[in-house]
């Protein structure tokens, strides 16, 4: 009977961040996101609310939590001026 030898994954690799899909303009601070992409966050920030929708925009670019909640606020029109 032949046995299968089990491979080992490198750790090196398990630990690297996966390749952010829209990063954002970290000298600006600026937040760009495809319509689709903006209406499904701009609904889940309605719906669902903002910690979650601010939770989908880090996760698609790599952004803070004040440079998320400032492009999740304008998104909704809650500006602060």
């Amino acid at each position: 009977m032949k046995h299968k030898q089990k491979h080992q994954t490198d750790s090196s690799t398990s630990t690297e961040k996966p390749a952010l899909l829209y990063p954002y303009d970290k000298r600006t601070d600026i937040i760009s996101l495809p319509a689709e992409i903006e209406n499904e966050v701009k609904n889940m920030a309605l719906t669902k609310g903002v910690p979650l929708a601010m939770k989908k925009v880090m996760g698609l670019t790599g952004a803070g939590l004040k440079v998320s909640k400032d492009y999740i606020d304008n998104l909704i029109g809650r500006n602060k001026r």
